[in-house]
């Protein structure tokens, strides 16, 4: 079992043997402050378990160390995914205390502190010569005052220290009251930064005894650093993710709609995207977005099972020379099905197996069945194949393949239907507390497959739809469509959220 930080934010401070490890692994136990983006390295059938770590969602310590210790002991490769580094404020050490005590080896993989890369991205070094040679990072979950809590607060603000508090947006008025009580000057500058080192960061700098009023005003939301000490006031690096959406607020001043203006040249700046997916690899319109701007945050909404009735592709089988697999999972469904059916892969003996694409061609091969490759593919939503280099065969078409070119069609036969995912609770709680600015849907399987997970979005997301069947499935759903591009395509359904957000930044008269 290994114990990964994932960073603060930004999927580009994921380690390399934290990478290397996650890209591996067998079992996947993530926070819900592990970049979404960072579980498209995992292999597409690794088993990802979302467990919280949220103020209002989460599941206990206890449970958590009860799945590492199972899926370990069954003999999984697990990797733990933990915010920032896991030694810090994580909880980190009794997960491995607890693997200790069940007899699991446990290795850990440290990760860039938020404490440290958040402030950074802001332009603020917590130690700088000749104005603070000291730092304290302190946990903000316990009030000051609470009588498991070891923190001295009174002597924090008797020092000089830079003070950097992790999770302690909601304590944010008693750790203010508590400062000032113990001596740190009104004056003395402070900052908040929120979502650090994401496309989403904003930083509110202001002054200590403004800072409540002024978190207020600005809509302070969670996660968020607080830094408090006069390097706080400093800006001596530029933000180094493009584009950062840096809401910076001056003393007493009022932040705005909380829709963040593009900075960068980039028009989805500080806006989040979600993108249900279809299927569990990675998506190249998730990629489009974050090249505009946007923090796409990915999750898979629909699952793929077979069909359950093999009589179709029983009596698609005689007088055909061939059958044509899209992928993995249809190698997978024809096996479920022939079991089903009370017989196996000998029902194939004499077919030529036609593998459109290099998934399919493994699966094949881990059955030991014969295979020829198509010699050219395109990707667009499936595999397509466009030619068979046996000519003259007769196929029979499993769901997904186009029809190869020069080749007699017998019969296409679906093996797979699509079904509703497991919901993930990270999701729920983005959509419940309003951390989405838009959703793209791509397919009407994506639009009907949310809406049963999640239910109705809130009102103030925005919904792109691709196509005017992915429209009418939308509306079928009761889910109001706010953008249907002119042609179907990943860059036009983007260029789409791209028009929605710039309207909706747009100065109202």
């Amino acid at each position: 079992m290994w114990l990964v930080g994932a960073g603060p934010g930004d999927p580009g401070l994921l380690t390399v043997r934290g990478r290397e490890l996650l890209a591996t692994a067998d079992v996947v136990v993530t926070d819900r402050l592990a970049a979404a983006v960072l579980l498209d390295v995992a292999r597409p059938d690794a088993h990802v378990i979302h467990v919280g770590k949220s103020p209002t969602t989460s599941r206990s310590q206890d449970e958590v160390n009860a799945l590492l210790v199972e899926h370990a002991r069954a003999g999984a490769r697990v990797v733990r995914l933990k915010g920032g580094d896991p030694f810090l404020l994580g909880r980190g050490g009794e997960e491995a205390e607890a693997c200790a005590a069940a007899g699991v080896s446990c290795t850990v993989v440290p990760g860039v502190t938020s404490a440290i890369a958040v402030p950074a991205y802001a332009g603020i070094p917590v130690t700088h010569r000749g104005v603070a040679q000291d730092l304290a990072i302190i946990s903000g979950h316990l009030p000051p005052g609470h009588p498991d809590s070891t923190v001295d607060w009174a002597a924090l603000g008797a020092s000089r220290a830079t003070i950097v508090v992790l999770m302690g947006v909601a304590r944010l008025v008693d750790i203010v009251d508590a400062l000032l009580a113990g001596g740190r000057p009104p004056a003395t500058p402070a900052a908040v930064v929120e979502r650090g080192t994401t496309p989403a960061q904003r930083v509110l700098r202001t002054t200590l005894d403004a800072l409540v009023v002024d978190a207020v005003a600005f809509g302070l939301r969670s996660p968020a650093v607080l830094v408090v000490g006069e390097v706080a006031a400093r800006r001596d690096a530029a933000v180094p993710i493009p584009p950062v959406a840096a809401a910076t607020a001056a003393p007493g001043a009022r932040a705005g709609s909380g829709w963040p203006g593009a900075a960068g040249g980039a028009p989805l700046a500080g806006i989040r995207v979600l993108v249900p997916r279809t299927r569990a690899r990675q998506g190249l319109l998730a990629r489009r977005l974050r090249e505009l701007g946007a923090e796409a945050v990915e999750t898979v909404v629909s699952r793929l099972l077979p069909t359950g009735d093999a009589t179709p592709l029983r009596e698609a089988l005689p007088g055909a020379d061939g059958l044509v697999l899209a992928d993995s999972d249809e190698v997978a469904a024809v096996v479920s099905l022939l079991r089903g059916a009370g017989t196996d892969v000998r029902a194939l003996t004499g077919l030529t197996l036609v593998a459109a694409s290099a998934s399919a061609a493994a699966a094949l091969d881990a059955l030991g069945l014969a295979c020829v490759r198509s010699s050219a593919e395109v990707q667009v939503a499936y595999t397509v194949v466009t030619e068979v280099p046996v000519p003259g065969l007769r196929v029979v078409i499993c769901g997904a393949a186009a029809p190869p070119v020069g080749i007699r069609t017998l019969r296409r036969v679906p093996l797979l239907v699509d079904a509703p995912a497991e919901a993930d609770p990270r999701i729920a709680e983005e959509l419940r507390h309003g951390d989405l600015d838009a959703v793209t849907l791509a397919s009407s399987t994506a639009a009907r497959c949310l809406v049963e997970l999640y239910g109705p979005l809130p009102d103030g997301v925005l919904v792109a739809a691709m196509g005017r069947r992915t429209a009418q499935a939308c509306e079928a759903m009761g889910l109001r469509v706010d953008a249907v591009p002119s042609e179907p395509g990943i860059y036009p359904l983007a260029a789409a959220v791209v028009d929605l957000v710039a309207s909706r930044r747009a100065p109202t008269a």
